[in-house]
């Protein structure tokens, strides 16, 4: 679930940064002209479509009776991570504007910073993944 919020958070932000690049003029020309704006946009949509197929996954996983566990964690952290990489490229295309009231950004780049702590941290996850995948001794 917690996945799910993620990827559409990361999906929120990558729409309003492109929105925004093709709307924002500098120099008589569209900012998202500029690789500079471009790239960081598609890597974070890169990573949010590559989160978004670990949770398809996962639930396929679930859906056919399997035991998704290791699925789900890495679903959960890949898409917090990449929703919180989506954030960051929207202050930064928005410039000074992504911490304006109206634009939203700031507000919802607080938020989707909690879902790399909760309601599992990352470094849980790891020791998961570290302990049940790749069968390495508990570290806690």
């Amino acid at each position: 679930l917690i996945a799910s919020e993620c990827i559409g958070d990361a999906k929120w932000f990558i729409e309003h940064s492109v929105a925004y690049a093709k709307d924002r003029q500098v120099f008589d020309r569209p900012i998202g002209q500029n690789q500079g704006i471009q790239f960081p946009i598609a890597k974070a949509y890169t990573n949010m479509r590559a989160a978004e197929l670990m949770v398809k996954e996962a639930l396929a996983l679930y859906e056919n009776g399997g035991n998704p566990g290791a699925e789900a964690n890495m679903a959960k952290m890949l898409a917090a991570d990449a929703s919180n990489e989506a954030a960051n490229v929207a202050v930064q295309t928005h410039g000074g504007f992504g911490f304006a009231e109206e634009y939203d950004i700031e507000r919802k780049f607080r938020e989707t910073r909690l879902y790399q702590v909760a309601p599992i941290s990352t470094n849980l996850i790891l020791s998961y993944l570290a302990e049940h995948v790749l069968d390495l001794p508990r570290s806690y």
